[in-house]
Order: C-alpha cells, then structure tokens, then sequence
C-alpha cells in the first residue's frame, strides 16, 4: 500500500518519485506544450527538469535535517503530485528557480537553530532572496523570513537586524555589474516591480480549479494536526515549525500579488503545505483514510493532463 511504501526512506522512493516528475515534466513540455525547441532550448529545458528535481531533494534536506518530519516520503509524495497536477508549474522556468533560492534561503534560516555562524547564515538566506527576485519580483515577500529567524534565534545582537539589508546591496552590485558588463547600462530594481493583479480569471478553468480546490481542501485537512504536532514539540522544533508556517502565510502574499496568474506561482503555495501535510500523513490512525486520500491524489495526476490537453 501507498502509505506503508512512504513510510520508508529508500533510495528506490527517490527514484520512482523522480522518474514520475521526469516524465510529466517531459509530457508538459514537449508534448501538451506542443512547441518546437531548437537545440539551446532543449538544453535550457534538461536544465530546468535538474533543477525541477534539486527542489524535491531540498526541500526533503531540509525536513530531515532539521527534524521537521520524520524518516519518510511523504514530503516529496505529495511536492511531486502537487506540483504535476499544475502543469503550468512544469513549464515556467523562472519560478521554479526562484524557488530552488527560497528553499536555499528557508535551509540556511531554519539552520540557525544550532547557533553556529549566526551572521554569515543570515547573510546567504538574504542574499538568496534578493537573487530569487530577480527571477520572480514577488518572492520578495519571503525577506521577511531571515527577520523571523533573528527574531527566534538571534535577537540579542542589534547588527543582525542590518544584515539583509547588506545582502540585499550586495545582490545590488552584482546585478549591476553584470548588466553594465552586458548592456551597458545600470540596473534599476524598482523597474522589476508592477501593479498586482487580483484577476482570478484564470483559475476558472477546470485544469486549475479542480487541483486547486484538491489543494485547498488538503491543506486546511492537514493544518488541524499540523497545528497539534507544533503544541507537542520541543522548543527547539517549535521555531522550525514556525518558521514553516510563516512560510506558508507569505506564499499567500506571493500568490495573490502575482502579477500573472497561471496556476505556476502556486509552487510557493505548495512548498511549505507538502511539509505541512507530511505532519498528517505521520500521525498514528486513519489508516484507510490515509491510504484512501494517497491513492485518490495519484489518480488526481491521472487526470489532469487530459483536462489540460
């Protein structure tokens, strides 16, 4: 059974995890996409599917290593169905390497939990947000994070409360450099920002709407025993678990300030919920339940492509 199969922590999850987000990344591409690639392009795209790929090992790095959830898959389960039932995610190469420097930034801010090398992780977490802006301008709502993490671990020395602003200069003068170096001319980060966009228009069609709500309604499902899990945990996890959270509460922001919506920058949306339903699936009892709501988000992926094509 599904259930029992995630429980685990094998190499052979990672591998059929992988293969399955491999072949619907390859069939949102090259086939319902139905565009002809030249060779550069083909590359860009071998390119894009690695660093598809390096988002689920992330993002299970970080719930192991930081204890987050236990030794399972359930996390990278649920990141490969959610992200392949939105195939407009599978197709848009700035937000998922936007998002591979959020989850960097998220590593080095729950990271700051052992005490070590306060500063120069506070530094790396901005500094990653700041060029995850420069792919996807709305991610900068997730600078709010490396304050979060002065606020939890590192409250006592005023200086780390200048940090991201020195890491965000730093994004600054490289940027600049390169686009002086590459276009002769100086780069000007208000130009990055534009109005938002509240038209839902497009999340009425069926091939967003129907995972969408499946989406929405998992994610209530799971904040109840997520919200339990955080009551329970030590201290230490606590802040973690906090951390998740906030996340979770800006992905939000990102979402709905998007300039244009597709069904793509839902991925934020989904980073942090794949933790959070992860917590669910973990918990003793409603065994069948579990295994029920496992099989119907793998059929869930069955369909989808159909609706979309």
């Amino acid at each position: 059974m599904l259930a029992s199969f995630f429980k685990k922590s094998k190499p052979i999850n990672f591998v059929l995890v992988g293969l399955f987000m491999s072949f619907y990344f390859l069939v949102a591409n090259f086939f319902i996409a139905e565009a002809f690639y030249s060779l550069a392009e083909i590359f860009l795209k071998i390119g894009l599917l690695v660093a598809y790929l390096f988002l689920m090992e992330l993002i299970n790095f970080i719930v192991k290593r930081n204890e987050v959830t236990k030794k399972n898959t359930f996390t990278i389960f649920l990141f490969a169905v959610f992200t392949v039932i939105f195939l407009p995610i599978l197709q848009a190469g700035e937000i998922i390497i936007a998002s591979v420097f959020i989850l960097l930034a998220l590593r080095r801010i729950v990271s700051l939990r052992s005490g070590l090398y306060i500063k120069r992780k506070i530094f790396d977490a901005s500094f990653w947000i700041g060029i995850a802006f420069l792919f996807y301008p709305e991610s900068i709502w997730f600078l709010i994070l490396p304050f979060i993490g002065i606020l939890f671990y590192a409250l006592q020395d005023f200086k780390n409360w200048l940090i991201p602003f020195f890491a965000l200069m730093s994004v600054f003068i490289l940027k600049t450099s390169f686009n002086l170096l590459v276009f002769d001319q100086f780069f000007n980060p208000i130009s990055y920002f534009s109005y938002p966009s509240l038209d839902f228009t497009s999340y009425h069609q069926f091939s967003i709407l129907i995972p969408l709500s499946v989406l929405l309604a998992f994610t209530l499902w799971s904040l109840f025993t997520y919200f339990k899990t955080i009551q329970k945990a030590t201290r230490k996890t606590k802040y973690t678990l906090y951390i998740i959270t906030i996340t979770w509460l800006l992905s939000i922001f990102v979402v709905i300030f998007s300039n244009e919506k597709n069904g793509a920058e839902l991925l934020f949306f989904i980073l942090p919920v794949c933790v959070i339903g992860a917590n669910y699936f973990e918990q003793k009892g409603e065994k069948w339940l579990k295994e029920i709501l496992l099989i119907s988000l793998l059929v869930l992926t069955l369909i989808v492509p159909f609706i979309a094509s």
